[in-house]
């Protein structure tokens, strides 16, 4: 019984040896085959470079469409968002407790600084004031000719000195009714344009609560905030275009401040453009797209991003070149400088007047044949 077992372990031993052989030979022949095939293509392309070239055989070409390569000005921005601002955006409010007995403005009219927007109620002031102002005239009258009278002589000191006591006492006391006369006015701190009105006739107002919004659109200016990593490539005096979306209208304009601090939270820093004088297209919190120009070349070598390829070797694009009779593709390294938009600035690789592929170059290989 050991003797049949032990034979037939044999019999698989020898099977499993013949197969590993085999699979073996077949693993080295595949090898070898490659090999001839790689070697075999080699030939084929260095044969059929050589006809082509005499004009012997004709492969057929690849259609493509090129782009001559020319000095151009290639401008980059810097784009962030912005809002328009008023640098004299202010909320009136009353200087003393009343009622409004009137309104002497309305929305969207012009004001000058100082100019009265309302008056609370003033009746008792007013009628303090006729008081003081009748009481002062009679003391003015005595203290002149009790002074009249000291001066010849006549008369007491005491009485001169309370004569004239009582008539600066009424002075006084007639400047502090005339700043109260004045505290019941309600006046508009700058020169601008009615923005709102907060109040109506009757009601009741208080020092802190806005009454009146006016604007001065004189002076409006675009704030944006920039991250910190252009804080060295924007200065006073940059080329800037502004595009208000909702008026579909771009201007130019220049950088009229830099901050020189950083925000702390989210490592800003402010930029402003002063916006043109006595234009009443724009108005605060409009938002606007900032394009601040960080680099400008007068003459720049300029290809669409997407026509660039990328390797383990490097950054390259395909350019048309002549071999004998034939255009062929070529694959040119380059090196890329600033991009902006659909177009990136080449510093080397290519040169004025060479052609570069820009339709059929997702597929195409080095030294295959073209035509345009």
């Amino acid at each position: 019984m050991k003797s049949r077992i032990l034979a037939a372990l044999a019999l698989l031993l020898v099977a499993y040896a013949c197969t590993d052989n085999k699979t073996s030979e077949k693993a080295a022949e595949l090898e070898d085959l490659r090999k001839q095939q790689a070697t075999i293509t080699t030939e084929i392309k260095k044969l059929e470079a050589e006809l082509q070239a005499t004009g012997e055989i004709k492969v057929a070409s690849k259609t493509v469409l090129v782009t001559e390569v020319a000095p151009v000005e290639f401008i980059s921005y810097i784009d962030v968002q912005g809002r328009v601002d008023a640098r004299e955006n202010v909320d009136v409010t009353a200087e003393s407790m009343g009622i409004i007995k009137s309104i002497q403005v309305s929305v969207g009219q012009s004001v000058n600084k100082n100019q009265v927007l309302a008056e609370l109620d003033n009746d008792a002031v007013k009628k303090g004031l006729e008081e003081v102002k009748n009481q002062l005239d009679f003391a003015a009258i005595l203290f002149k000719k009790r002074e009249n009278l000291w001066k010849q002589k006549i008369g007491s000191e005491i009485e001169y000195l309370t004569a004239k006591n009582q008539k600066e006492s009424l002075e006084l006391r007639l400047a502090s009714l005339n700043e109260q006369l004045n505290m019941t006015r309600i006046k508009s701190p700058i020169t601008g344009v009615i923005d709102d009105v907060n109040i109506k006739v009757g009601q009741a107002v208080q020092p802190g609560l806005p009454a009146f919004k006016v604007v001065n659109y004189n002076d409006l200016r675009v704030v944006a905030e920039l991250a910190e990593s252009h804080i060295s490539k924007v200065k006073k005096g940059d080329k800037v275009k502004l595009y208000f979306k909702d008026l579909d209208k771009e201007v130019d304009a220049v950088v009229s401040f830099t901050a020189k601090t950083i925000n702390q939270i989210n490592r800003t820093f402010r930029v402003e453009v002063q916006l043109t004088a006595n234009s009443r297209d724009y108005y605060p919190n409009m938002i606007t797209l900032v394009r601040i120009n960080d680099y400008t070349n007068a003459a720049a070598l300029v290809i669409p991003v997407n026509l660039i390829r990328r390797s383990e070797l490097g950054t390259f694009v395909f350019v048309a070149n002549t071999t004998g009779k034939q255009k062929v593709a070529e694959k040119r390294s380059i090196t890329t400088g600033k991009s902006y938009g659909a177009n990136i600035e080449v510093l080397s690789g290519l040169t004025a007047g060479e052609s570069v592929i820009s339709t059929g170059y997702t597929d195409l290989n080095e030294g295959q044949i073209i035509s345009f």
